[in-house]
């Protein structure tokens, strides 16, 4: 039997269920049906057959298998429209496991982060590890790695790469285009990437921080679809109004809930998806995924059906999923039951027509993952780091400062007065709540070591360092001794990367290891999570009082997001974009 005589086959079975002429393989019976077209609660029962929705309505009463919802509510299964796998420290299938006893069957993943890393073998490595996951990963082909000429990445996706992704099963469109510069500015290279894009069909993510007027107007003439990254409600508005849709961005470091939410109306509530972006471990074992957003969106006000549909028919259609994000005849049977729509507790997760996940626990295992060597070989240091390494000279005068914004990815541009040395030098805290901070790259290309200050993290003593530094994860270190500077970036080449804590007497005081491209573990999410809470427990120790320093400290080297960054080439503005 070929594949097409397989599909009349199943076909002719999902047709003889919905027409009553044979019982459905599964029946969801009493449930209370949130219809996405209508805005509306419906009660009805739900007959499943070939993992397809045969049929809705009170007259099918019969299956080979029968759950009875008592009155619960049985919601499309959730899509998170914007995600990196890389920031949840998780592999695909590890990350699957959790979401979906959440109730998210699909994600919308860009694999930028690994790219950077490893270039094309990176973005292909992670489409095989999520082939087959118990939730559905589809990819978005990176298109700004490195993001700027700013930094140094150990990997390039070019046009030709974009063009060769384009073509993968799975890949549903061009990544956040980071460089809008690039775009406005008609670079060669940034408008073949998105005309191979145009070419195949497929949509354009967008990423452009504070970009308004006639720069956004040249930004969407190319084709860009979508953003995140607004700052202001009014700058969101004005992509709105000019048919930009708005993923509205609710993760463990940044949140635009509160921002955004008021926008959304009856109007124009097709415009608008959510995404998690970076959502470490531990905050989606203990609050949740997408669900937890929805809760957190309907405690803001916003009305449970429409944001129900905000998180399933919207990045559906968006993204061309036309299968999925709806109860309704002909859609994949991927759906979640909630007892109320306040809470969004997953109580029961069908993917597939297949019992997935019940009372917040996946049913099936986890497929083993299968790495090739050099994914676990990716630190490589120049050398051994000493404390002279972190030297910090500057003429006389007010110096720049990274000022970081609690809660926020953009970060002040600071100019402070600052005591210096006997030997003119900035010692790693000159005043307090000052420290150095220090990006070292480890791709064996440069060795460089960029050294500046910053502001906000609020360590009184040793060091915190971290691989996971946004785009192109160079070593990112910061603390107030030069000496446990050098340590936590010599344990971090030790172990392949990852997040360490040094104290002041250079003794190791908790270490996450992420050997995996330097951004994500091996092990299970409840082991990530204990090992950050003891990360966080130890950088407490040391001063720091935000609730996620290592997520704030991955977004001080991303040379895209305003205001003041530092990459391995040095300080960046990112106003100018030049090197300072």
């Amino acid at each position: 039997m070929n594949n097409t005589e397989r599909k009349v086959k199943s076909m002719k079975q999902l047709l003889a269920v919905a027409s009553g002429e044979q019982p459905p393989e599964l029946l969801l019976k009493n449930g209370r049906v949130v219809n996405v077209f209508k805005s509306e609660v419906v009660e009805s029962n739900v007959a499943i057959t070939g993992g397809v929705i045969a049929a809705l309505g009170s007259g099918y009463t019969s299956g080979k298998k029968v759950i009875d919802l008592d009155g619960q509510y049985i919601a499309p299964g959730l899509i998170d429209a914007h995600l990196h796998v890389e920031s949840t420290l998780l592999l695909p299938p590890e990350l699957g496991r959790v979401i979906i006893s959440h109730g998210t069957t699909a994600v919308i993943h860009d694999p930028h982060e690994i790219a950077n890393v490893f270039g094309l073998d990176g973005v292909k490595l992670m489409l095989e590890l999520s082939a087959g996951s118990s939730c559905d990963f589809f990819a978005t082909v990176p298109s700004s790695v490195p993001s700027t000429e700013m930094e140094t990445a150990g990997g390039k996706i070019d046009a030709e790469h974009v063009a060769l992704l384009l073509e993968y099963p799975r890949v549903v469109g061009l990544g956040e285009m980071m460089n809008y510069p690039g775009v406005i500015g008609g670079d060669e290279d940034v408008l073949r990437k998105i005309i191979a894009a145009r070419n195949a069909g497929k949509v354009i993510d967008g990423h452009a921080p504070a970009v308004v007027g006639s720069d956004l107007q040249a930004y969407l003439a190319a084709g860009v679809n979508t953003d995140h990254e607004s700052i202001t409600a009014a700058e969101a508005q004005e992509k709105l109004e000019n048919g930009m849709k708005i993923i509205i961005r609710h993760g463990s470091a940044t949140s635009s809930l509160d921002e955004f939410l008021p926008l959304v109306n009856q109007a124009n509530s097709d415009s608008f998806m959510f995404g998690s972006d970076d959502r470490e471990a531990g905050a989606l074992l203990e609050k949740g995924h997408v669900n937890e957003i929805l809760k957190a969106a309907v405690a803001l006000g916003g009305d449970p059906i429409t944001m129900i549909k905000i998180a399933t028919l919207n990045p559906s259609r968006h993204y061309r999923l036309y299968d999925r994000g709806a109860i309704a005849p002909g859609y994949r049977a991927d759906m979640v039951v909630f007892d109320d729509l306040i809470n969004f507790r997953a109580k029961l997760v069908i993917k597939d027509g297949q019992e997935a996940a019940r009372e917040g626990c996946t049913i099936f295992a986890v497929s083993e993952n299968k790495l090739p060597p050099a994914a676990q070989q990716s630190v490589k240091l120049a050398k051994k780091l000493r404390s002279n390494d972190f030297a910090l000279h500057h003429p006389p005068g007010t110096i720049p400062v990274i000022g970081v914004i609690p809660g926020q990815l953009i970060t002040e541009k600071l100019l402070l007065e600052v005591e210096r040395l006997e030997d003119g030098s900035i010692p790693a805290v000159p005043v307090p709540g000052l420290n150095k901070i220090a990006v070292v790259e480890r791709h064996g290309k440069s060795g460089r070591i960029a050294v500046g200050m910053i502001k906000g993290i609020g360590l009184t003593r040793g060091a915190i360092a971290s691989s996971v530094a946004h785009d192109s994860h160079n070593l990112l270190v910061t603390g107030a001794s030069e000496k446990a500077m050098a340590e936590a970036v010599n344990e971090l080449a030790r172990v392949g990367g990852g997040f360490v804590v040094v104290e002041k007497d250079l003794t190791i005081k908790a270490c996450l290891p992420l050997p995996v491209a330097g951004l994500m573990s091996t092990e299970t999410a409840e082991a990530v999570a204990e090992k950050m809470q003891d990360l966080l427990a130890a950088t407490r120790e040391l001063g720091t009082h935000l609730p996620q320093p290592f997520l704030t400290l991955s977004f001080m080297a991303l040379p895209v997001i305003p205001y003041l960054k530092i990459t391995d080439r040095g300080l960046v503005d990112v106003d100018s974009h030049s090197i300072i």
